[in-house]
């Protein structure tokens, strides 16, 4: 995508990451845990904060060429030693909906994920609901493999629901 960049996030993006996040309530909605539980916006910028600081979590913005936040995308769960493997999980934001950033966003953190002079992670999982079909989607454009079926694994809005189980290894990345 020309001119986006992609980019760990600091504190500075505080503001328009709140602005873009809530203006993408409702395309998120249908996907995302309760924010309740999480201390609505502002505790969950903080919480991600304070993971990526610890080292338990990379948490990535897709910038537009004017400054926007285009897309979110992570890596949680950050285990080292012998697995270096995270969980990956992504959103776009409604006004960057259907253009292909989302895809370009995950391949962007693939890459930073498996590089030497990145996080040198040897595997990355996600789990998507069966009906976020554009989520699927993505994780099928950037190489993901299905590997399974996780039977109520998060609550989301109250429900505990199904997830697909995908990943990713360094080497498939790569070529």
């Amino acid at each position: 995508m020309t001119g986006f960049q992609l980019r760990a996030t600091v504190e500075s993006d505080r503001p328009e990451w709140l602005r873009a996040l809530r203006a993408s309530r409702e395309l998120h909605a249908p996907w995302f845990p309760s924010l309740d539980e999480r201390g609505g916006y502002e505790g969950l910028f903080d919480s991600g904060m304070e993971r990526q600081a610890s080292g338990a979590a990379w948490r990535g913005l897709a910038v537009a060429p004017d400054g926007r936040i285009a897309a979110w995308v992570n890596l949680n769960d950050l285990v080292r030693g012998v697995s270096e493997t995270a969980n990956a999980g992504w959103s776009v934001s409604a006004e960057f909906a259907g253009r292909g950033v989302a895809t370009w966003a995950v391949n962007a953190m693939l890459t930073h994920a498996f590089a030497d002079d990145g996080l040198r992670l040897h595997r990355v999982a996600c789990g998507i609901m069966p009906a976020n079909h554009r989520s699927l989607r993505v994780a099928e454009k950037c190489g993901f493999r299905r590997e399974g079926f996780a039977k109520e694994l998060i609550r989301i809005a109250g429900n505990w629901e199904d997830h697909v189980l995908l990943a990713k290894l360094a080497s498939e990345h790569r070529g």
